[in-house]
C-alpha cells in the first residue's frame, strides 16, 4: 500500500560539531508530496526533490526532511530515517556562514510557475 510523504527543503549548513538548521514553523519552505511504496522510492524522492531545490536556489545548503501524513510508512522507515539514510543532509555544505540559515529558499514548483506564466504571457 503506498504512503503519501511531503518532502520539506530547510536552510541549514554543516559545523565542526555537527550541522544547524533553520526550522520554520508556519512559514512558506519548498515542499513536495509524493507517493512512495518503499524505502529506495523514498531515497529517489529526497534525491529527486533535492536536487530541484538546489537547481532553484545554485548555492543554497539545506536539508531535505520526509514525514509520512497519509498511508502506512514503507516497512523500517523510522529506522532508516533516524540514523538519516534518506539523504536528506547530502545538501547541507560546511563552507557557508551563518547568514546561509536565514536564506529564503525558492520553492521549485513556484519557478516552473513562474516561468510557465511568461511563458504564456508572451
Amino acid at each position: 500500500m503506498p504512503a503519501t510523504i511531503v518532502l520539506s527543503a530547510y536552510p541549514g549548513r554543516c559545523t565542526p560539531g555537527g550541522y544547524e538548521l533553520a526550522l520554520s514553523i508556519g512559514g512558506a519552505v519548498p515542499q513536495r508530496r509524493v507517493e512512495v511504496t518503499d524505502l529506495v522510492s523514498v531515497i529517489e524522492a529526497v534525491a529527486g526533490f533535492g536536487r530541484d531545490v538546489q537547481a532553484a536556489n545554485p548555492a543554497a545548503s539545506f536539508e531535505v526532511s520526509t514525514r509520512v501524513v497519509a498511508g502506512r510508512k514503507p516497512r523500517g522507515f523510522d529506522a532508516t530515517d533516524k540514523i538519516h539514510a534518506f539523504g536528506g543532509r547530502g545538501f547541507l555544505r560546511s563552507y557557508v556562514d551563518p547568514s546561509a540559515l536565514h536564506r529564503r529558499l525558492v520553492d521549485p514548483a513556484a519557478e516552473v510557475d513562474s516561468a510557465r506564466a511568461r511563458e504564456l504571457a508572451q
